[in-house]
């Protein structure tokens, strides 16, 4: 459809302008409906896929990643006691969290930024690892001694009483 302008004036009737707007419409509608289908597919679709991890298990990771790139001294230095257990994989805790970093490592590493929110994370959980509390507070590493492995005893638990958790397969 072309607008011709005489006199300053498009030369249009009302139901030219009506179906020109319909039309513009109708276009407007699609596009939104594009950008918002690739903005869905973007936040869907993880950066990862189809990538293999780097590497190829949490021991690999810790050892030939974790463990040399983020050196810390173990034992007390100043009024920080830092403690660390040559048998990590031990410590059901320690793998947890590991795990979860190596995850978020391998996720991270392909983003633009993803490193530093992954940081974050490992500023949060080392503490609590190597930490006084931490799951390898009765663990000493070899030295002048020989290393110690020591398991913390797990808390007790009672059982919940019966239907406690039926609420929980509520719909």
């Amino acid at each position: 459809m072309t607008v011709t302008v005489t006199s300053g004036e498009p030369d249009l009737s009302a139901a030219e302008l009506a179906a020109q707007l319909s039309l513009l419409t109708s276009r407007l509608q699609e596009m939104e409906q594009m950008l918002a289908d690739r903005a869905g597919a973007a936040a869907t679709a993880p950066a990862d896929e189809g990538r293999p991890p780097l590497y190829a298990t949490v021991e690999q990771w810790v050892t030939t990643y974790l463990l040399p790139s983020f050196p810390r001294p173990v034992g007390v230095t100043g009024l920080t006691r830092r403690h660390w257990c040559e048998q990590w994989w031990r410590h059901d805790e320690a793998v947890t969290r590991l795990t979860a970093l190596w995850y978020g490592w391998e996720h991270a590493r392909l983003e633009m930024t993803g490193m530093l929110g992954w940081l974050r994370e490992l500023d949060h959980h080392l503490p609590l690892l190597c930490g006084e509390e931490g799951p390898f507070r009765d663990c000493a590493p070899a030295g002048d001694a020989p290393a110690r492995h020591t398991l913390p005893a797990a808390p007790a638990s009672e059982p919940a009483p019966p239907q406690w958790w039926d609420w929980w397969d509520q719909d």
